[in-house]
């Protein structure tokens, strides 16, 4: 009980000394000079007071007393009459080195440190150092003994080494602000004895003397450890000092004396620093600084002869080669389930065709989940900078019936359908549009829609019935079962004559799987199959033969009447039996409206305004030919009554009436009037008058024709519009004031007053709550209590767009195939170059160089994903105006089963080759370090093209920019040019180089430990690899930061750009 009583007083006193005493600094002279016995003035008439053979007298660091004299035979770098005054000078002196003065600090020779100057630093400080007891006397004078001596620093004891330590621990140094601890420590090979002192502000505190000791050495590969383990300690304080009474302060002595006993041990492990324990003292730094022992960082010299110094023979590199395969096998092994697992995915993930069970439920709402919707528009224009595209156009469809807009090349029937259907347009759009009626906000129109582009945009890998599928998977309502949305499938394909087909690849040019009639109909089918109320077609039986166009056309007509669908469309001079399935007619003539209206109406419309249509003509080459022949200006300015002659004498009504173009028309001889019996001119004279007529009407025809080429450059130049000839507007004018075109506008007036009133709760009864007469339900509001219209969930679209993407690569394998086959075949060809590279500056080299080659293989080869997003842009961009899915669904897809596969894949295949042919640093952490940067920088660079093929629409020009990058960050890679040549205003061009990041992260993963051995002409090289990484301007310490943690945030910042530009700027724009 005592005993721990007296412990923790022990500990109370020390931490009030570490907290208060600090700031103490009146010590005495003697406190830095003799001891205090030697600073006694003996009294008078006594005899010396200093005697160590007397009890009350010791010799300080436990010294030799000699018995005849009773003084004490001091150990190296300690004097004064008891051993406590440190030394000067060099320990190469011997006993004619000076004492430290009072109150000041030693001055060694050059080469020498230590607080007593007993350490060396170079091989110069040992010359003539005597050498176990006896001087270097060395032939060859004094170069000789420079060349062979030196300053041994392993930290092994040869004969008697002496070693200078700064205490670490960070507690002891903050109690001790301005006294810095410090620790000498010196151990005698020849009788196994060590000692330790502990210093404060240069001042000595305590000493212990070691006994029984023995020291080891552990060389490994990367660092050396040097302990020195001894049984026997004992330790004593100097009176007066720090802890041990200065100035009435605690006094340890006690506490050294009895409870430190050993055993203990002075351990050091190059590069990370040296410890000294012992339990005892163990006990007390814990208690009070809360560190388990005393933590060093010291210096050590011997002076040896050469021939005197340990041989050191490095370790053979440890056998991992069996770790290393099993790594490198797991690496490829993961690689090759992963591809199985994902193909047996995408082969049991297309879909079954076998029997389909629908609920009773779902069977009869397939079809009749819809609103009906009729589309009432009035005052459509449009202009793209000065010119008009659309001028007041108007018309009307109800629900179940088909419109067809018709016009020649040019007339804007693109232009009106993209209006009609709230597509994006680039010039300025004015006019009303109703739907039911009510104006319909073009977020909710979009959601009662389907639109088929002219231009067929389709995943050439995916079969027809997938890509069918995964259209009705991912528009229609997510609370219809997953049978009914097959079922719907199958249903509009068997509408549309395309189900015999549907194991069919859709194909692309140069590998064709199905015909261009065929791919047309399948990308109607993606839009039927959502079963929208309006279906707009841009030229749907564009490419079809008769037979195939009358079958498209039909359908849609089935489509519209049997299940009240609205179908518009546009149509370039259908066949007759085409065009008598039309019920509402819109005819276009240079941005002008010629008719609107019900197509049965339209043949005597025209016979009204005396164009009637030639008996056995198809009424659609009439109306095409017609509008053509009055875009022409064939009456204008002077030329008018001549133009007028020309059309109506030259040419016969039914001439008039055939398809001829003007150019045929114009060459053809014209007639003139037969002659009269009664005339007078002979034959010559008519013959003559008959040449002139064709060459006068001929002439007037060539001439006319210039003048309209003329005119057509000066307009296109000028951007202004050309007004229209006199007959098209004749044909404008007539239809705007015809009981037609009024009878449309009351019709769209009406229907919208009622529907204001219906909305308001009224009708023209007068009856709440009722609808009025025709009035139509709120398209927009029905719809979304009838159906909810929640299409696919995110969830739902990133699984099917990503099975979509795999699918994509697995059955386009040319370009996985040549990256994979590409990283095996590199990876063996670099084994054989550069296999089992050697430690030493070749070796370095190599090692560079094969770090070199692999990033620029990766780097460029990730230019092959420049065409990954650019090759389906154009299907991105209409999918998502049409609602397939979001854009951050679609990019994620991009990303996991896209890039990846190509991207993560290879570098492991080419890391686990090649690591162990290559010979480098036979560590697992090491190698899988190795293959972390190579799958950082690899996402890294193909991101950062992703990047650019989204930014730039041109893959020209995207290639261009790419290649661009890659030398740059080639260009910094810390191979071409130094870091530290560089002007320090440009050194951050280092910093943005990925290349950079991950070349240094490779190099100090494989060398920042290495020992570099080079023998030319019979001088040997020893050399760390991290001396010469810094002479490249590479940083040993920068694996982690900032190297592998930039390739991340470059990955993460490259990924997120990509997505903002995908998602803000890469719209359809029409």
């Amino acid at each position: 009980m005592s005993s721990t009583l007296r412990y923790l007083s022990l500990l109370l006193s020390i931490t009030l000394a570490f907290a208060g005493n600090y700031t103490r600094r009146s010590w005495n002279n003697e406190t830095y000079g003799i001891s205090s016995f030697s600073s006694l003035i003996p009294p008078k008439d006594c005899p010396p007071c200093f005697n160590c053979l007397l009890p009350a007298f010791n010799c300080g660091q436990y010294g030799e007393c000699n018995q005849y004299d009773g003084q004490c035979k001091c150990p190296p770098g300690w004097g004064g009459i008891d051993c406590l005054v440190p030394q000067c000078d060099s320990l190469a002196d011997g006993i004619h080195r000076r004492l430290r003065e009072p109150g000041e600090s030693c001055e060694c020779k050059e080469g020498w440190g230590g607080i007593n100057c007993n350490v060396c630093k170079n091989d110069n400080s040992c010359i003539g150092f005597p050498l176990e007891g006896k001087l270097s006397a060395l032939d060859g004078g004094d170069d000789a003994e420079v060349g062979n001596m030196t300053c041994y620093k392993g930290g092994e004891t040869v004969f008697n080494n002496h070693q200078m330590c700064n205490v670490t621990n960070r507690k002891i140094l903050d109690m001790l602000p301005g006294r810095p601890p410090q620790v000498t420590f010196s151990c005698e090979k020849s009788d196994r004895t060590c000692s330790f002192q502990f210093w404060t502000a240069e001042v000595e505190s305590f000493y212990c003397a070691l006994d029984e000791c023995d020291s080891e050495i552990k060389p490994g590969y990367d660092t050396n450890s040097t302990i020195y383990a001894c049984e026997k300690i004992k330790c004593s304080c100097v009176p007066g000092r720090f802890i041990c009474g200065e100035n009435g302060s605690v006094d340890i002595g006690e506490f050294l004396k009895e409870e430190i006993k050993g055993p203990a041990s002075f351990s050091c492990v190059s590069g990370k620093g040296c410890k000294f324990e012992e339990p005892a003292m163990n006990d007390l730094i814990d208690s009070i600084f809360g560190d388990r022992y005393i933590t060093l960082s010291c210096e050590g010299g011997e002076c040896l002869h050469y021939s005197q110094v340990p041989g050191y023979v490095r370790p053979h590199k440890p056998d991992n080669r069996l770790w290393l395969a099993l790594s490198a096998a797991s690496a490829i092994l993961f690689v090759l389930i992963t591809s199985v697992v994902l193909w047996y995915a995408g082969q049991n993930g297309g879909g079954d065709y076998g029997q389909i069970r629908l609920p009773d439920n779902e069977t009869a709402k397939l079809m009749a989940d819809h609103v009906p919707a009729s589309l009432h528009f009035s005052s459509l224009s449009y202009t793209l900078g000065p010119k008009v595209i659309l001028d007041n156009i108007f018309g009307s469809v109800k629900p179940g019936q088909v419109m067809a807009i018709m016009g020649a090349s040019g007339a804007g029937k693109s232009t009106l359908l993209d209006m009609l259907a709230r597509k994006g347009k680039r010039g300025m759009a004015s006019g009303m549009t109703l739907v039911n009626g009510r104006e319909v906000a073009d977020a909710e129109f979009k959601g009662v829609m389907g639109f088929v582009d002219q231009e067929d945009t389709l995943m050439s890998t995916l079969t027809v019935y997938e890509t069918v599928l995964y259209s009705a998977l991912l528009r229609l309502p997510r609370e219809m079962s997953f049978e009914a949305k097959k079922y719907r499938t199958l249903e509009t394909m068997n509408e549309l004559g395309i189900l015999g087909i549907k194991d069919m690849r859709i194909g692309e040019s140069g590998r064709r799987s199905i015909s261009g009639g065929e791919k047309r109909r399948v990308s109607i089918a993606c839009e039927l199959v959502t079963s929208p109320s309006i279906l707009f077609l841009d030229e749907p039986t564009s490419g079809l033969d008769a037979f195939n166009a009358f079958n498209v056309v039909e359908s849609l007509v089935s489509l519209a009447r049997n299940y009240n669908r609205t179908v518009i469309f546009t149509i370039h001079q259908p066949r007759s039996n085409i065009v008598a399935l039309f019920d509402q007619l819109v005819l276009l003539a240079s941005g002008k409206l010629v008719y609107s209206g019900e197509f049965s109406k339209c043949q005597d419309y025209f016979a009204s305004i005396g164009r009637p249509c030639p008996p056995g003509f198809n009424i659609a080459d009439y109306l095409i030919d017609l509008t053509m022949h009055a875009s022409l200006d064939w009456s204008e300015d002077s030329d008018n009554a001549s133009h007028e002659s020309i059309d109506n004498e030259a040419f016969s009504p039914v001439e008039r009436s055939t398809n001829l173009g003007e150019e045929e028309l114009g060459l053809r001889t014209v007639r003139t009037p037969q002659p009269s019996s009664n005339m007078t001119h002979d034959g010559d004279t008519e013959l003559r008058t008959r040449a002139n007529s064709i060459t006068s009407s001929t002439g007037r025809y060539l001439k006319h024709k210039t003048s309209q080429l003329l005119e057509a450059v000066t307009s296109s130049v000028s951007g202004a519009n050309k007004p229209i000839s006199a007959k098209l507007a004749a044909l404008v004018e007539a239809y705007a004031s015809s009981e037609i075109a009024k009878g449309i506008k009351v019709e769209t007036e009406e229907l919208r007053r009622q529907t204001m009133l219906s909305d308001n709760g009224q009708t023209d009864a007068g009856v709440e709550g009722q609808p009025g007469n025709g009035t139509l339900p709120d398209v927009a509001l029905e719809t979304t209590l009838l159906r909810g219209r929640k299409r696919a969930s995110y969830a739902t679209q990133f699984r099917i767009l990503s099975g979509r993407a795999f699918k994509n690569l697995y059955r386009d394998p040319a370009l996985l195939t040549a990256h994979y086959v590409s990283s095996i075949v590199l990876a063996l060809i670099c084994g054989l170059f550069f296999h089992d590279v050697t430690n030493d500056i070749a070796g370095f080299q190599n090692r560079l160089g094969i770090f070199f080659f692999t990033l620029a293989l990766f780097g460029f080869s990730c230019l092959s994903s420049l065409g990954l997003f650019a090759n389906e842009r154009i299907l991105f961009m209409r999918e998502r105006a049409n609602g397939y899915y979001s854009s951050f669904t679609y990019f994620s897809s991009k990303i996991l089963f896209d890039i990846l596969p190509l991207r993560l894949v290879p570098p492991l295949l080419f890391g686990g080759i090649v690591y162990p042919l290559v010979g480098l640093v036979p560590t697992v952490p090491g190698f899988w370090k190795f293959l972390l940067t190579l799958v950082l920088f690899n996402l890294t660079t193909a991101s950062v093209v992703l990047l650019l093929s989204i930014a730039f629409a041109s893959i020209s020009v995207a290639s261009l920019v790419g290649t661009l990058v890659m030398l740059f960050n080639l260009l910094f890679t810390g191979l071409l040019i130094n870091r530290e040549s560089v002007i320090p205003a440009m050194q951050w061009l280092h910093t943005i180089s990925f290349f950079h990041a991950a070349f240094e992260a490779l190099a100090v993963n494989e060398l920042r430990y290495l020992q570099l051995k080079e023998v030319r002409y019979g001088v040997e090289l020893d050399v760390p690899a991290a001396t010469i990484l810094s002479v490249f301007g590479l940083r040993a310490q920068s694996f982690w930061w900032p190297n592998v943690s930039l390739l991340g945030i470059f990955f993460v910042v490259s990924t997120s750009g990509s997505f903002v530009i995908l998602h803000f700027f890469v719209k359809e724009k029409r």
